[in-house]
């Protein structure tokens, strides 16, 4: 197992399942061998290394991001990514997508398509994410949406 104290990747794995409101966080620190104290003592310390590496750029009147700074979103942006194992099919996110276009009571229009918000703002971050990738399909949402 990496060691959270000095791999980025590791350490924004956990931080992202522990951001998420869902997950027991006892439960999640245990498996990995740790209590609320022991991740206290490893996230202080990666904030102070991020701390530490925007103060570092600022003091070199550096243009841009700093490295770590940099690293560290693009991690945590995949491991957020990665967590995201109930995402609607894509069709059904169209259908909700266009119900919720079409107007009405939020809350009622989610109750009949049997979705929570959750789900749905899950499911529209990661297929928006997607389009913004992939041409085809993106015109497949545009022609579904008129």
């Amino acid at each position: 197992m990496a060691d959270l104290r000095t791999d980025l990747e590791a350490y924004v794995t956990v931080a992202a399942e522990l951001s998420d409101p869902r997950v027991d966080r006892t439960v999640a620190l245990t498996a990995r061998g740790l209590d609320e104290d022991a991740w206290e003592e490893i996230d202080d310390a990666w904030q102070a290394r991020l701390s530490e590496a925007e103060a570092e750029a600022e003091d070199a009147a550096a243009d841009g991001v700093p490295p770590l700074v940099a690293a560290h979103a693009e991690a945590f942006a995949r491991a957020q990514r990665a967590r995201v194992h109930d995402v609607l099919p894509f069709e059904r996110f169209v259908t909700a997508a266009s119900a919720l276009r079409r107007g009405g009571d939020l809350r009622s229009t989610l109750r009949r398509l049997d979705l929570t918000l959750d789900a749905y703002l899950t499911a529209q971050a990661h297929w928006t994410a997607r389009m913004l990738e992939d041409d085809a399909l993106f015109a497949r949402f545009e022609h579904a949406m008129r």
